[in-house]
């Protein structure tokens, strides 16, 4: 009965390391060690000048038993502690929160803000059901408090396909806030449309890399989930830029829209086949397309002034260049050269092609080719159109002699010999 004793105890203290034969059913070595890591922290009695110990833990009669007061007084852990609610000084309070041993709370700062100022206390049960796998999601308890919240479903009812689950809340909100749908100001997305009623992992299908793995990247969009390559090449037949690619894709579309305007033959700008400009990919007269109806983000001079002969076309004889006359001195016009500018471009060609002056119809004294050719074009027309308001009404021009017609520049003042 003796004898069977002792080699107990013999065993026991072998198995403790403290022999030369070790039993992995007693010690699983600093590296095996699963419940609380110790290689390389500061809980490893094998490191160098190491004070702990196995009955620094364990020093009751079972290895399935630990203490962490022993080590941490009540004194120097309350004050790390103050801001924490649910915290208490006992192990199983410590192991809860700290599981791995590691003396501070995890970077949640990176990962999720929690604390003072934010919606989140610090009372890690709250959110982490099992503190023990923090990194598994379908751990997490956010479903469990947010469903709760008035409004909660109401705010969530515009997201098609909505995922009511703890991971898929962090997916979103991995910041704990995203933006609504109605902060999607260039790129529409608007619950009922025909074209952008998705689910925003639709769009946004990619991790974020680097800080939380678990997030999706917002600032990431995918076009090609949706919009299948057969389809999209084929819509694009004839566009000389068309690349299919997501950055390509809002380059031309950066509000979502389906393509150019339905009218753009008509009541914008022609580019059909047989045009000056078909052929002509979006881009290169549109500077921003995010703005496709601002004339001064158009880039005509960009391609016009380079073609051979573009300045001559632009002169008046005798006057220089294009010019408007903008008073009168002692019975004469005085004019100003007009900034040759997209805007002016468009201003005259709002139709691609304007009649040149040599084609303009007579006058009293010959509008092609007498006294009112050096008026230029922007004195006597100067009302715009109804449909291209960034256009000349070049089938209008002012009556004569009224106080506010555009004849009234030249002839209410006695210019021009009236």
């Amino acid at each position: 009965m003796r004898r069977s004793s002792i080699l107990v105890v013999a065993l026991v203290w072998l198995g403790c390391g403290k022999g030369g034969t070790q039993y992995a059913i007693t010690d699983p070595g600093v590296a095996g060690h699963r419940w609380l890591p110790l290689a390389g922290t500061v809980h490893d009695p094998s490191a160098a000048g190491a004070t702990v110990h196995c009955e620094s833990c364990h020093g009751g009669d079972t290895f399935a038993a630990f203490e962490c007061v022993g080590c941490h007084a009540q004194s120097a852990t309350d004050p790390l502690h103050a801001t924490v609610s649910g915290y208490e000084w006992t192990s199983a309070g410590c192991y809860r929160c700290h599981p791995d041993g590691a003396g501070s709370m995890p970077d949640h700062v990176r990962f999720f803000p929690v604390g003072a100022g934010t919606k989140h206390p610090l009372q890690c049960s709250q959110c982490h059901a099992d503190p023990l796998q923090r990194t598994d999601l379908t751990k997490l308890q956010c479903a469990g408090c947010h469903a709760a919240i008035s409004g909660f479903a109401t705010r969530h009812a515009a997201v098609k396909d909505y995922d009511a689950t703890s991971p898929g809340c962090v997916r979103c909100h991995g910041d704990a806030q995203v933006d609504r749908l109605a902060a999607h100001t260039t790129f529409l997305v608007v619950s009922g449309s025909p074209t952008h009623d998705t689910a925003c992992l639709h769009c946004h299908d990619a991790s974020r890399t680097g800080d939380k793995a678990f997030a999706a990247e917002f600032a990431a969009v995918n076009c090609l989930g949706c919009h299948a390559k057969p389809e999209t090449d084929a819509a694009h037949t004839g566009e000389s830029q068309y690349v299919y690619a997501t950055a390509s894709c809002l380059q031309c579309h950066p509000d979502g829209t389906g393509g150019a305007p339905a009218d753009h033959e008509t009541a914008a700008f022609p580019r059909a086949a047989g045009t000056a400009h078909a052929g002509i990919g979006c881009n290169q007269c549109h500077t921003d397309l995010a703005q496709p109806r601002d004339p001064t983000k158009f880039a005509c001079l960009t391609c016009h002034s380079a073609l051979a002969g573009f300045s001559t076309k632009h002169t008046i004889q005798g006057y220089g260049i294009l010019v408007k006359v903008t008073g009168c001195n002692g019975g004469n016009p005085v004019t100003t050269p007009v900034t040759l500018t997209t805007e002016s471009c468009l201003r005259c060609h709002a139709d691609s092609q304007v009649d040149r002056v040599a084609s303009h119809p007579g006058g009293d004294s010959g509008f092609g080719t007498g006294r009112h050719r050096g008026a230029g074009c922007f004195t006597c027309h100067q009302t715009t159109r109804s449909d291209k308001p960034f256009g000349l009404d070049f089938s209008k021009s002012g009556s004569r002699g009224g106080a506010t017609s555009s004849c009234a520049v030249c002839h209410a003042h006695g210019c021009g010999g009236d």
